[in-house]
């Protein structure tokens, strides 16, 4: 007698339809997703070009206002210089409680109403890029220099004019005595080109400074983009400090940046774990609450790497005093192998033993 079962069999028509239903619910999802990246991407451009126009509308402000300033200074020199007369400039010099003062003669020929005055140039001093009037300013013997960083013509320039300045300022205010110490703080490539400079190329601290900026402008470093700043993440082995020192430095850097948008870069950045749920769950408000709250995860931190630092060191303690007791409470110690004589060939003896070992003994 012969059986058979039955047999459920799919209809391959069905199966196809199945597929494909399911490759375009897969495409109209990927349509989806990439729909959504391209608005946050046209999002930050836009948010980032208006960050742009905004940055450059206030520098150009700022320049008005320059300029602004700047012609108002030559007015009002031009109608101080027309009445041909010796005027007094006063500096004083932050070393101390020493004062000093100047004075400055600019001879100014005579010229019709309306025109500007020629004033004579300055006089150059060979073998030196300082003015006469820069050389002419005294430096007191009891001034002391500060401590200043080296500059060797590799990195940003601007950093160094801003170090250079800052220590500076705590000992004069006089821009002439910065021109002549500048170069204290240069070596290198960057003190063969300052010796390279023509006599009298430098009239001010200002004219220094744009001269060497230009020379070593190629070190400059590129400001981040905000775009940067989004693709920032903290590395595997990364701690908390050294990330939060990364994410704030280029937060620094990155022109016309505000606290808002800052702050929303933080969570996507940060590494699983116990901070990223804490600002997941309460986004701070403020840089410096932000900066209190990773302080806090730091202490944390810091204990844990303290804490399994010590139990290392406890264990392998312990294993070693347990070796230790092992070896001394009897273990398999290895036979010697049998000592044979140290050379194949000794030199014979001219007496008998007994009889040298007298002598030396008779000796001492």
């Amino acid at each position: 007698m012969v059986t058979t079962r039955n047999t459920t069999v799919e209809d391959p028509a069905e199966a196809i339809r199945a597929l494909r239903q399911q490759m375009e619910d897969m495409r109209r999802q990927h349509e989806q997703e990439l729909s959504a990246v391209r608005e946050e991407c046209a999002a930050r451009i836009a948010q980032e070009r208006e960050i742009r126009e905004r940055s450059k509308d206030l520098s150009e402000r700022r320049q008005e206002d320059e300029l602004r300033k700047s012609n108002a200074r030559e007015g009002a020199a031009e109608h101080s210089s027309a009445s041909d007369r010796t005027w007094r400039l006063e500096d004083t010099e932050l070393d101390g409680s020493q004062a000093r003062t100047e004075r400055i003669t600019a001879t100014v020929s005579t010229v019709p109403v309306g025109r500007t005055p020629l004033v004579k140039e300055e006089e150059v001093i060979e073998g030196l890029p300082f003015t006469r009037s820069i050389m002419d300013v005294h430096i007191s013997e009891h001034f002391v220099p500060p401590q200043l960083s080296i500059y060797d013509g590799t990195t940003d320039p601007d950093d160094h004019i801003q170090a250079f300045s800052t220590r500076m300022a705590f000992r004069t205010g006089d821009r002439a005595i910065w021109c002549r110490a500048f170069s204290l703080s240069l070596e290198g490539e960057a003190l063969e080109w300052f010796n390279a400079l023509p006599a009298g190329s430098i009239r001010s601290f200002e004219g220094l400074k744009e001269l060497f900026g230009r020379q070593f402008a190629g070190n400059r470093a590129e400001d981040p983009t905000v775009f940067e700043l989004s693709n920032l993440r903290q590395g595997k082995d990364e701690t908390l400090k050294a990330f939060m020192d990364r994410y704030q430095k280029m937060v620094r850097r990155v022109k016309g940046l505000n606290v808002e948008l800052a702050l929303q870069y933080v969570m996507p950045a940060l590494r699983p774990g116990t901070f990223k749920d804490s600002v997941c769950r309460k986004r701070p408000k403020t840089m410096e609450e932000l900066r209190e709250r990773a302080a806090d995860e730091m202490r944390v931190e810091e204990m844990k790497q303290a804490y399994k630092k010590e139990s290392q060191e406890l264990k392998e303690k312990a294993e070693g005093k347990k070796l230790d007791g092992s070896s001394r409470t009897g273990g398999f110690k290895p036979r010697e192998a049998h000592r044979g004589p140290k050379f194949q060939q000794y030199t014979p003896l001219n007496a008998p033993p007994a009889r040298i070992l007298q002598e030396a003994l008779s000796v001492n």
